[in-house]
């Protein structure tokens, strides 16, 4: 069998933080006490993240000084704690989202790969950042219950993300990665 051509840019590219299996597990737990869950769940546990900068379409050039200026990122690992579930109203229909405590790591964090992904050319924006990690798509007839307890990881890793939406099913490429000092 042939590999498939990987298409060219642009793409779909965004930065996160994913948490360790033992977090995506207590996630995934905490969403199937919820009642009305649709009969598949999306995302699935090992794609779920908190997105720190989402670029629609960047192409080549912009996606190649977009991976050399991460690879400056200097970070202390931290702690995130989802506390709380909320619906969202998106385009799409309506998502559960787990939040953050909020903390002032994560919003230098923020900050830093806002500057960063500005020092490749992409605009990237700071004002309106909401911490988030969606837990389900398709959330119209769901009833959210809270948190049986609190949800935490360690952040220890920002990972540049591909995502591709062409494929079947879609996927995340990880593209590169920058490790807490």
């Amino acid at each position: 069998m042939t590999e498939l051509p990987v298409p060219p840019p642009p793409r779909r590219l965004f930065t996160a933080l994913f948490p360790p299996p033992e977090a995506c597990a207590a996630i995934d737990a905490a969403r199937q006490r919820w009642g009305g869950l649709p009969r598949r769940l999306h995302p699935a546990p090992e794609r779920m993240h908190l997105t720190l900068q989402f670029f629609n379409r960047v192409d080549a050039p912009h996606e190649r000084a977009w991976l050399a200026a991460l690879a400056s990122l200097r970070f202390a690992a931290f702690d995130i704690t989802l506390t709380h579930a909320e619906p969202w109203r998106v385009p799409s229909g309506t998502i559960a989202v787990l939040r953050p405590e909020p903390t002032p790591a994560l919003n230098a964090l923020h900050q830093a790969t806002a500057q960063l992904t500005r020092q490749a050319g992409l605009p990237a924006e700071v004002a309106h950042f909401r911490p988030h990690l969606t837990t389900l798509r398709r959330a119209e007839h769901t009833t959210l219950t809270p948190l049986a307890a609190p949800i935490a990881w360690r952040v220890e890793e920002v990972v540049l993300i591909w995502s591709d939406l062409q494929a079947r099913p879609p996927r995340y490429h990880r593209l590169g990665r920058v490790v807490a000092d």
